[in-house]
């Protein structure tokens, strides 16, 4: 009886860590307009799951990677459209987006320690955990629209081209 009372106790415990991870991709789909979640019958095994919508009539794509061993590796990727561009690094789209907007912008994802590129057209913004803590941690819709607000603006702006001097 004490064993399945352990038992049961780790499960509770394990539970606990795996269920915010789990919940983060149906929490965030509250931001978006017709979200679509792709979980799969097997994303709590993989700890992958997927979710596309829009976002102020954007394209918006989020990937998650749950950690499943001890030195797997864990990530949340966050992706919004945007047209006429197809790669860009962290430095030359830091170069491209100049208008004041996309500037705070810019420092407002940078502040969120997302590393943002540009590839096959889509703004793609990385989160991967620095530290020891729980991953994703909690879920903040505030923070995350705030996120991608920021998106948008750098997205518009990479769109519009570089500002005349």
């Amino acid at each position: 009886m004490f064993g399945l009372l352990v038992f049961v106790a780790i499960g509770v415990l394990a539970w606990k860590f795996v269920a915010p991870g789990q919940r983060f991709l149906p929490e965030f789909s509250r931001l978006l307009t017709e979200p679509k979640l792709d979980s799969g019958g097997l994303s709590f095994v993989s700890g992958r799951s997927a979710l596309s919508g829009q976002f102020r009539g954007r394209d918006v794509s989020a990937e998650i990677q749950l950690p499943r061993s001890k030195y797997g590796t864990s990530y949340l990727v966050v992706k919004v459209k945007t047209s006429g561009v197809e790669t860009l690094t962290g430095s030359q789209l830091d170069s491209r987006a100049t208008d004041d907007a996309a500037r705070r912008a810019l420092f407002a994802l940078a502040m969120q320690d997302l590393q943002l590129t540009v590839e096959d057209g889509w703004l793609r913004a990385l989160w991967s955990p620095k530290g020891l803590f729980i991953f994703p941690g909690r879920y903040s819709e505030e923070k995350w629209r705030q996120v991608l607000e920021a998106m948008h603006a750098v997205a518009s702006s990479l769109e519009r081209g570089p500002n005349p001097s």
